[in-house]
């Protein structure tokens, strides 16, 4: 089944919802269709300030990107690093469920909010 800490996550998830005109946001799919999550920025001079997700999945990938967006904040949007294997060891869980596409949906946000601020900066 599910570890404590997934457990517990599953009872209160953090940043669960989308941020109203977010800086950044994107969403995707796992790769059978069985996933959908999307993340929203909020960021200010290059710095996360807030991040938020939504997810219709199972309650391993809930509790995945409400970790995601604990680990993000307070962080430089061009310094992020996010690992697989040390998000499952914080969930305290080795699931062999494919996390890579959570990770890439918050690199996609990421890029949104840069394609935007370039777009910006043009005009």
């Amino acid at each position: 089944m599910y570890s404590k800490q997934v457990l517990k996550i599953l009872e209160n998830p953090q940043n669960a919802g989308r941020i109203s005109k977010p800086d950044g946001i994107a969403d995707a799919y796992n790769e059978d269709k069985t996933a959908h999550v999307e993340f929203s920025l909020r960021v200010e001079s290059g710095i996360i300030t807030n991040c938020n997700f939504r997810a219709q999945a199972n309650p391993y990938i809930i509790a995945i990107c409400s970790t995601i967006t604990q680990m993000v904040k307070g962080k430089m949007v061009g310094m992020l690093f996010l690992d697989p294997y040390n998000i499952k060891t914080t969930l305290g869980d080795e699931s062999p469920i494919d996390i890579t596409f959570c990770i890439d949906c918050l690199r996609d946000a990421v890029l949104d909010y840069k394609e935007k601020l370039e777009k910006n900066n043009k005009e």
